[in-house]
This record gives structure tokens, sequence and C-alpha cells, in this order.
């Protein structure tokens, strides 16, 4: 792949929006998931995400278990997110060298250990046979490292990327405070960087620069684990922070860190770099004189003014709007307040009812229905209320934003790791595709690499009927043509119905007690099942809803647009084009948000109805540079008033003693 870099601030990086013929993965931020296991029923915690990514390799590989002779090393490699992320040995049968592929040349090795675990992974590791799961959330930052012999000066070369630092974790731990203690070590010690292609210049920091990881093991136990780059000549090449969570407690990471004060010393509930501070101090960011070193404020840019370096408004809304729904969805009775500010909002929320598998996998179909921000509602859902957003193009970057949703349309795949608790198997839930389009199916992790060929096969460069990917992938856009009707008539009634009979099937083969190889056998099964049922719906939907008809029941029947529609746009008896303005939301609105950004001075825009009584969020909405011009301005007309009264005055008092006189 081509290196390209740019000169920024006198450190050279390397640049995705530069990357023109050079493959990249494109355009990603995904959504992490938390849950500690007093908070799952049973005792299951659960770790997992929504991987978002516009040219990423979703397709599943099975890493086996090896044995390793003492003083073996272990290459590394600089993995890339689209098709073939990796191409190599020893890794199992789906990466070796197919025709027209070279091997991955490795960025270098470090020291092997006697033992390692096998494990799923996808674009980024899933889950090891220990039932050790892994989120992940690409976050903003203030420091980045680059791939060791790609490094200038004033930077860090650094030899573990995201997928290489996670692949370690996952061959090596059984515990995700294991897990949070190894990846932790060798970022300091070898240096991470981000994922190649990923990462971009913004105004004040690097966008995607910075990683942040959830969690989960067997035990219940749960970790927040966060990591960017370093300074030459530091103690670490990177730093890190860890934050447990409490019992009960869910979080979420929607590309914005979420820990916030480190405490002085390590705990029992808090790790992190032990250069943690030296670094920040010595890259100006922090100083002891500050106080609390905040972990979020500290290393990454603030998520309320950071901008591309291309221009654009911020888009703070782009976490906290994901953040705010999920944490409200588990914690209702806390009525969280949607914040512009992402970090307003908490570091995690108890939950208030335990959590089924089937409960996580549906945070991750969430489409933010019933709130003002129902992405099925508006015109921008179209005629039919699709909750997909086209995103890009120059027209979006310079007019303004859309909503964030947690399942888009470039949603490469869901998962749920669901590490449980007792003797019980973990498992792994696997939904091709944009979640809320598609079907969780589960891989046990100590079957090794029994699965549904289907979910090993198909990229985003050609479509084939082989793969599940493109099953789902294929619904999901044709449902672009009618989403109300179709999700509503066919794609979600069948997704309840085969993840009832999933569950149904799962319950009668784990009370029998089954071996791993019997596992492995049903997995595969049901999951063909699925793809070949998808299949049969792609089929009866091109059919059932051709040329805008409804022709399932009677060939031709009429669907027509719905009255709201065209209520909406104003339809009547003049056949001249349509044209449409803002309309004030027809329901009353919670949550006014500004309209504009005011470049000149770096600052949001809000209509004064929106603006508050309160003095914080008064401060989240104007800059306090602006709050105190605006008190200053204002204190000096009182002062001037003051002093013109008082001058009056003795003036007055002279004029009448002069006339005394």
């Amino acid at each position: 792949m081509a290196m390209l870099f740019a000169l920024v601030g006198g450190f050279v990086i390397l640049d995705s929006a530069l990357l023109s013929e050079a493959e990249s993965p494109g355009r990603m931020g995904c959504t992490a998931l938390l849950i500690q296991g007093d908070a799952g029923i049973g005792g299951s915690s659960f770790a997992g995400m929504s991987a978002d990514c516009s040219n990423c390799d979703g397709r599943l590989a099975f890493i086996p278990a090896a044995i390793h002779e003492e003083g073996t090393r272990r290459d590394v490699f600089a993995f890339m997110g689209f098709a073939p992320r990796w191409v190599g040995h020893g890794r199992g049968e789906f990466y070796e060298p197919k025709p027209g592929e070279n091997a991955t040349h490795p960025l270098g090795s470090i020291p092997q250990v006697p033992y390692t675990y096998g494990y799923w992974e996808s674009a980024l590791p899933l889950m090891n046979e220990k039932g050790l799961s892994f989120g992940e959330s690409s976050c903003s930052a203030k420091l980045v490292n680059m791939p060791e012999g790609q490094q200038k000066d004033h930077q860090v070369g650094a030899l573990l990327d995201l997928s290489t630092i996670m692949q370690l974790a996952m061959e090596r731990c059984r515990t995700a405070l294991c897990a949070v203690k190894t990846m932790g070590l060798l970022a300091e010690e070898y240096g991470f960087f981000p994922m190649t292609g990923e990462f971009s210049v913004g105004i004040g920091g690097y966008d995607d620069g910075g990683e942040a990881l959830t969690i989960s093991d067997a035990s219940g136990d749960a970790w927040v684990f966060h990591v960017v780059g370093g300074l030459p000549g530091r103690e670490a090449k990177s730093v890190w922070a860890a934050q447990r969570l409490a019992s009960g407690h869910a979080a979420f990471v929607a590309n914005n860190f979420i820990i916030r004060e480190v405490p002085e010393r390590p705990t029992r509930d808090f790790l992190y770099s032990k250069d943690l501070r030296g670094t920040a101090q010595a890259a100006g960011f922090w100083h002891p004189s500050d106080g609390a070193l905040d972990f979020a404020r500290v290393f990454a840019p603030d998520a309320m003014t950071f901008r591309s370096a291309s221009g654009g408004a911020p888009i703070p809304l782009y976490s906290s709007l994901r953040t705010w729904r999920l944490q409200s969805l588990l914690a209702p009775s806390l009525k969280l307040q949607l914040s512009l500010d992402p970090l307003k909002l908490p570091f995690s929320v108890r939950v208030e009812s335990r959590l089924g598998h089937n409960d996580v996998q549906d945070l991750l179909r969430d489409i933010y229905s019933g709130t003002e921000f129902d992405l099925s509602q508006g015109v921008l859902a179209g005629p039919f209320g699709s909750p997909f957003r086209l995103e890009g193009g120059s027209a979006l970057h310079h007019l303004g934003q859309l909503p964030r949703g947690i399942s888009i349309a470039r949603t490469v795949y869901g998962v749920v790791g669901q590490p449980r608790r007792g003797e019980a198997e973990p498992i792994l839930w696997y939904a091709a595709d944009a979640p809320v389009t598609s079907v969780f199916v589960p891989f046990y992790p100590v079957a090794g690499d029994a699965k549904c060929k289907a979910y090993s096969l198909g990229t985003n460069r050609e479509f084939t009927r082989d793969s599940s990917w493109w099953a789902f992938d294929f619904v999901s856009n044709w449902m672009q043509l009618n989403y109300r009707n179709m999700s509503v008539e066919h794609v979600y009634p069948l997704i309840r119905e085969l993840q009832g009979h999933i569950d149904k099937g799962r319950h009668d083969l784990e009370a029998r007690d089954p071996s791993p190889e019997a596992l492995g056998a049903w997995q595969a099964d049901i999951q063909c099942q699925v793809v070949s049922r998808w299949w049969q719906l792609a089929d009866f939907l091109v059919a059932a809803y051709n040329d805008g008809f409804f022709n399932a029941k009677v060939p031709g029947a009429s669907i027509g647009y719905p009255a709201d529609f065209l209520e909406a746009v104003g339809l009547n008896q003049d056949v001249h084009p349509v044209w449409v303005q803002r309309a004030p939301p027809k329901q009353v609105t919670l949550y006014p948000l500004p309209s504009r950004w005011n470049v000149a001075e770096n600052s949001w825009s809000w209509p004064l109805s929106a603006l508050p009584t309160d003095r914080t969020a008064l401060e989240e909405r104007i800059p306090v540079g602006a709050i105190a011009a605006i008190l200053a301005v204002v204190m000096a007309a009182c002062l001037g008033v003051a002093a013109g009264r008082r001058w009056e005055r003795t003036s007055s008092m002279r004029m009448s003693a002069y006339s005394l006189m």
C-alpha cells in the first residue's frame, strides 16, 4: 500500500484523506459497548461493537491455538482493514496466499509465549476460546505514532497496530485484567499506532488517532482501555489508561474517549501507563498545578471545537447522540439530558433491568425510535422512512451534519461477545452487515473453525450469492425502495422468527451437554439455514416490490406515497417540481440544537429561544471566552454609568458651591 504523508505542525503523519489511488479502509467510526456481568442474565458480561467501515473486510476467520518452542519470536504486521487484510501462513487456512496474493511483510518481531489461545477474528479480533471478548471504537487523539521505519523527526516509531495489539491479548489472556495489563505493557515497550489509512489530520489533533477498547471475560469482569501515541525520548512509547466497570454497570464508546480523572496511583479499578503524567507534561498538555489529570480532555482534542483540516464544523453530536441514547435505554430513570458535549455524560450507568443476549443485540439495532431524533422520520428518511443516510459529499461538508446512527448503511458487521459464567461455553454472536436488518448467529469458539463457509466469503468488490454478507447487504439495500413496508411486513418479523429459532435450538442442544464437535456441527448448520432463508427473502422482495407496486398478493397492487409525506412537501394540483424548506418539527423539541458554526469566532450559533437559564448549560452553548467578554462589556458599561453619575453629582456640588460664594 502506498504511503502518503502530510507535514502538519512539524509532524509528518500518514493522512488517509490523501489516499487516492492507494486503497484504504475508507470511512470508519465504530460504536463499542460493554456490560458488566452483574447486569447480565445468568451473570453474563458482554463486549461488542458495530463495525462501521465503508471498505473493511468483514469475513470471519478462526486463528487456531498453538504451542511454541522456547525462544520463538512472534512476527508483527500492519494489518489492512480492506481485503485481503493479511496474507501469510500460520494463522489458519483463511489467510494462506491465494493466486495473485503476496505474503504480508512483517514490521518486526517480539518474543513469543509458550502457548497461544485460538480466537475468532474479522476486521478485528472478536473473541477467544476462553471467552475474552472485545469491542472497539476509534477516537481523536493529540498524539499519534507511526509504523516503525516510517517515523520522522519528533515522532515515535511503533511496532504494534490496532489489530496486532488486540491479537496479542487474545492469544495470551483469558481475563480482561490480563488483556489490559498485556496491551498496556506492550504499548509502552513497542509502541502503538492506528490502523493504516484510518486516521486523518484535524485542527488540534488527529481524527481516529487513538483507540478505545471494551473488554469482558467469563468471570463477569469488564474494562475500558484507552491508548494513544507517545513522545520521542520518553519512558513509554505509548500512553494508556484503563478503568474497570462497576458492578451492574454498562459503558459505551462512540468515537470519543470516556475515561476521565486518573487517580494519583493505580488502583484495583484503575490502571495506566507509568509515564502518563510525564508524557502529558512534556507535551504541554497538562501540568501538576492543573489538578487531576483528565485523560479524555488531556490526550484528546475538545469535541466541541475539533474540526477536520479541510474545514467544516465540529461534530460533537457524532458521539454524544449515540452515547446519550444507549445510556438512556439502559438507565431510563436517570432522565439523562442530551448534551452537545459528549463529556457531559457519565462514564457508565447502572443497568436497571438485567440484560440477555437479545437485549444487547437490540442495542446495536437501535435507530432512535420514539425520540425526536428517530431516523425513520423527516424528509431525509424519504417517503418510506429509511433510517439510513448518505454520508459524505462536498454539500454535506459545508451545509450541515446528519444524525449519526448506531446501525448504519456502512456497518460491515455487528458483534456481541457473551462470555458466560460457570460451565457454559462462551458464545460469539455475529451479524453480517447492519444489525438493524440482520440476524445474529452463534459461534462457539471452543468448536474451533466450524462454520458455514458463507461467513468467510465475499467482499464489497464483487457480488456473490455464496456470501452471508452479500445476502444481508443486498436485502438492506433493496429495502431502500420501501423501507417501512419491507421492514414491518417482512424483514423485522423474520429476524424475530430466526432469532427465536436459533435460541430454541441452542437451548435444546446445550441441555444434552454436547461435545465441541457437536456444537460446531450445529452452529454451522444453523448459520447456513439463516443465510439460505435470507436469500429466499431477497428473491421474494425483488418480485414483491417491483416497479413500486406490491405484487405478493395481487400483482400490480398500488402502494403510492404516504399521505403524511405528500402533505409535508406541500403537494397540490400544481404539477411543477416541488421544492421544500426546513419546517419546525411536528413534536415538541426537548433538545434544541445549534444550526450554525461560526468559523470566525470558533463557536456555535444558538437561536435565542434555545438558550438555557442554568450557567453550566449556558457555558456549553456559548464559549467561556465569549461569556467573559460579554461580562466584561457589561461591567465596563456599569462602571461607566456609575462613574458618570458620580462625576455629575460632583459637578453639581461644585456648581452649587460656586453659586453660594
